[in-house]
């Protein structure tokens, strides 16, 4: 479910969202079907910590490595927003062949190599035959080792203007309001292409300090998905089997918010958009489940990875609905309420009745089995094509029960019950952060 989701197709999320205003106590869960979970999946760990995860189907003539590297968005030191993803960029347009950038040269044996930016690493999608992997692997990690920052202005240049654009989108500005004030004090407080103010000033001993930041191996994991064979896992360990085993400084902690807040901005929109967050638990928490479920309840409205910089899809102007961004510590539950023919201040009351009946009213059995048939549903959707299988696995292997984390959470998902929503509702969903978009009156 990586495509966000629009009005139009948010019907079935939305009549449980209004389920929440009438409500009659809960029962128990039903049972997951027989057979429904992920393929086998098995991971080793390097002497100098690196994580290989992997998960063959013999019935694939391609790879695709996932390769998750510690330095994301949160890691970005002060006043230097922006050089995860201009290192990104350089990365892929290095050359490794001759004049060959990284980039062409996996395009030409008919794969595809992209970066994500999260809050905690960068992500390299990888896909190729099993033919070409183990040399284009090799390419990849030449060009992780040394970018070319011959090209900094250009890829500067590049950023500048992602974030110009991005000021047009009454959904990126809600999200960046959100995240300045629940992110103070990180690098995931800006948005994720930095400022005008940051890009500007990146170096090429800026990101010189930011390679050597990640180049080590706690904290690096590679998930290989498809025609995975012993040379595909010895390439990879060959190519990554060198780094120091020293371990990344942590991310810095975000300013707790303490108290309600509320944002105002004004942009070019027809309409105004209102964006509620509240604190979430993070995805390895024993809440997780339990959120996953509310989140259905709210209305889902995109996965995880639905506002991400240089993922393959842009936010729509039509997104309204709940986003959990669970890959940040602290996680972040946001609901995004916008349209021409939406009444915005009916809209945040029905919210805030919905959640303060999360967290204290008796919730029926009925509502509570469609909104875990829903998590369920949005759990598995999320990770539909290889390269989805590949975040998901590298994501289960660096958690505290390693790849069996995938299958466990479908399993914790049916077991919510109404204490459970209750108690996180109640622990989490209580000092919101209001993010308004306002129509900008002529001459503004």
């Amino acid at each position: 479910m990586r495509q966000p989701t629009s009005l139009a197709s948010m019907m079935c999320a939305a009549a449980l969202a209004c389920a929440l205003l009438g409500a009659a106590p809960a029962h128990g869960a039903a049972a997951l079907p027989a057979g429904l979970s992920f393929a086998p999946a098995a991971q080793v760990t390097l002497r100098n910590g690196v994580i290989i995860a992997s998960q063959p189907a013999a019935d694939l003539p391609i790879v695709n490595a996932q390769i998750f590297i510690p330095a994301g968005l949160a890691q970005q030191p002060a006043g230097k927003a922006g050089i995860a993803a201009v290192t990104a960029s350089l990365v892929l347009q290095t050359p490794v062949e001759g004049k060959t950038t990284l980039e062409q040269a996996v395009a030409a044996t008919g794969g595809s190599i992209s970066y994500t930016l999260d809050p905690l690493d960068t992500r390299y999608s990888l896909e190729t035959r099993d033919a070409d992997f183990a040399r284009l692997l090799h390419d990849v990690r030449s060009a992780l080792r040394q970018p070319d920052t011959s090209q900094l202005a250009a890829q500067r240049a590049t950023a500048l203007a992602g974030a110009n654009a991005l000021t047009s989108n009454p959904l990126e500005t809600a999200y960046a309001m959100i995240r300045e004030v629940r992110y103070h004090g990180t690098g995931f407080a800006l948005p994720d292409q930095g400022s005008s103010i940051t890009i500007a000033s990146l170096s090429q001993s800026d990101v010189n300090a930011y390679v050597a930041s990640y180049s080590r191996g706690s904290g690096t994991v590679v998930a290989l998905e498809g025609a995975v064979n012993q040379a595909v896992e010895d390439a990879v360990t060959r190519e990554f089997g060198d780094l120091p085993a020293a371990t990344p400084a942590p991310a810095p902690t975000p300013n707790a918010v303490l108290r309600m807040r509320q944002v105002v901005a004004r942009r070019s929109v027809a309409s105004p958009w209102v964006a509620v967050a509240y604190e979430a638990p993070s995805q390895y928490s024993a809440d997780f489940a339990t959120m996953l479920v509310i989140e259905a309840m709210l209305g889902s409205g995109g996965d995880v990875h639905a506002l991400n910089y240089a993922s393959d899809e842009i936010a729509p102007q039509d997104f309204i609905g709940a986003y959990y961004q669970y890959e940040a510590t602290p996680g972040s539950m946001i609901v995004f309420l916008g349209g021409e023919s939406e009444n915005l201040d009916q809209s945040v009351r029905d919210l805030e009745t919905g959640i303060a009946r999360l967290r204290g009213a008796s919730l029926s059995s009925t509502l509570i089995a469609e909104a875990k048939k829903t998590a369920l549903g949005d759990y598995y959707l999320s990770a539909t094509r290889l390269d989805d299988l590949g975040w998901l696995l590298g994501r289960s292997a660096a958690s505290p029960e390693g790849v069996a984390f995938e299958n466990n959470v479908p399993q914790r998902i049916l077991s919510v019950g109404a204490p459970d929503i209750q108690r996180v509702a109640r622990r989490y969903l209580t000092k919101e952060t209001i993010a308004i978009v306002l129509p900008q009156a002529e001459g503004q």
